[in-house]
């Protein structure tokens, strides 16, 4: 007895599939151990069982967003196809619970052949509505596919483009119980992914349940309440959308480096602390470089050959604090020591309750060269910035890389999440709708 609150139950699944080195391995598979059965000779392999999901179970609530991520080749895509139905699982059950509607692939169901038009009557059939139904809804479809004339002409003369803008409009204006979105949104231009997450909001406003595979963090953040991560077709973590995707990155960060190396724990004596560049020195002791490695031990990662010794947030008045008015100028000041000799960018991220980065600092944001530093030295790395943000609560996140193509990737020597938690408060002229007021100006004329 399922609960009446479920959309979709997956339970124990496994899926294997068979790899064969060449088209004649498949063929033998077919006849020869049979063949070699009856003879009495030792059976032979042809191919080799690779397991796309392992053990795999979770439920979705019905109404809810979840985000399922991981890297290419993980499972997700099998997954997603298993729970719509195309596919079959070697072991285990899916239940699911209302009409789905599936984007896993461009024009998946359309018949290149067919028009547009009977493209759109043939997917809508196939999501359950009837000729009428989709009547009503043709025009809308049509709308929202955006793509003219071409709606006349067989779809196998459409762009990439125009086939996920039409197979889009026809999940989307058939307004399912589950949608199911496989990366099929990163083909379209910037307007139409504008309109697909303001359609998948609305969507989910209506009380859909929405499953979202993308690797963009950001928007897997910005939709979904809950997340999956999977690992090698096995299920690493389920929960908050925020702890899976913190996870998530923090695992590609390190995959990134070429090698890791534990950090070095060795204790540091009273350091010295100098910034070349603008002149400023700063005593910071021992006892306070201990608390601070030891508070942020478990949220930092990276091969630690520059690391953060210490870091805070300055107020206006210069002191340290967590707890700032709407606009503050503030400073973020980062203690620096080298374990290697590196060319470093020395970067600051402040990030919002879903760690969606909402500003950055960093080297290359103000044409400012690497920061050269020799084993054994130490530096003050010091940023100035106002905080023109929505009323709420921010974190700090501290990112040291060496870059390997500049402003594009790097290493990551030392990355710590949640370095300060902080507080901005209401602007005092009203509270504003947005994550950061820019100070717009306004003028009007009578025409």
């Amino acid at each position: 007895m399922y609960s009446d609150n479920l959309a979709i139950k997956v339970d124990g699944l496994n899926k294997s599939f068979r790899m064969y080195n060449s088209p004649k391995d498949r063929v033998k598979e077919l006849f020869l151990p049979q063949l070699r059965n009856k003879l009495g000779l030792d059976e032979v392999q042809y191919s080799n069982e690779f397991k796309a999901l392992k053990d795999v179970s979770f439920e979705i609530k019905k109404g809810e967003t979840v985000g399922v991520i991981g890297h290419n080749g993980c499972g997700k895509s099998t997954l997603l196809q298993i729970i719509c139905g195309t596919l079959s699982p070697t072991t285990g059950e899916v239940k699911t619970f209302g009409r789905i509607a599936a984007l896993l692939e461009l024009g998946s169901g359309f018949n290149p052949e067919f028009t547009g038009t009977e493209n759109v009557y043939m997917g809508c059939a196939l999501l359950g509505l009837s000729k009428k139904e989709t009547d009503e809804r043709y025009d809308d479809i049509v709308k929202f596919a955006d793509i003219g004339d071409f709606i006349h002409q067989p779809v196998k003369n459409y762009s990439s483009g125009m086939f996920v803008r039409l197979a889009f409009a026809v999940n989307i204006v058939s307004q399912p119980d589950i949608m199911i979105v496989d990366e099929a949104l990163s083909v379209g231009d910037m307007n139409f992914q504008a309109k697909c997450m303001t359609a998948l909001l609305k969507l989910q406003k209506a009380g859909a349940t929405i499953l979202f595979v993308s690797h963009d963090i950001n928007a897997v953040k910005s939709l979904c309440e809950r997340a999956i991560y999977l690992e090698h077709g096995i299920v690493k973590n389920i929960g908050s959308v925020v702890d899976v995707t913190e996870q998530y990155v923090r695992d590609m960060r390190l995959k990134m480096n070429a090698e890791e190396r534990s950090f070095d724990e060795k204790a540091h004596n009273d350091v010295k602390v100098h910034n070349h560049e603008i002149g400023v020195s700063a005593n910071i002791t021992s006892s306070a470089i201990k608390e601070f490695t030891s508070r942020v031990a478990d949220n930092r990662y990276g091969t630690g050959d520059v690391k953060v010794l210490y870091a805070d947030i300055i107020d206006e008045k210069g002191y340290s604090s967590d707890s700032f008015t709407f606009n503050e100028q503030v400073k973020i000041r980062m203690y620096i020591g080298a374990n290697a000799d590196k060319d470093v960018s020395v970067n600051a991220n402040i990030q919002d309750a879903k760690k969606i980065v909402i500003t950055q600092c960093s080297n290359f944001q103000i044409n400012q060269t690497l920061l050269s530093l020799n084993k054994g030295e130490s530096y003050l790395v010091e940023y100035t910035l106002r905080l023109p943000f929505e009323e709420g609560v921010y974190t700090l996140q501290s990112f040291i890389s060496d870059p390997v193509q500049k402003g594009v990737s790097g290493v990551v020597t030392d990355v710590i999440d949640d370095v300060v938690c902080f507080k901005v408060s209401r602007r005092e002229e009203g509270r504003f709708w947005a994550k950061v007021f820019l100070f717009p100006k306004c003028e009007i004329c009578k025409m």
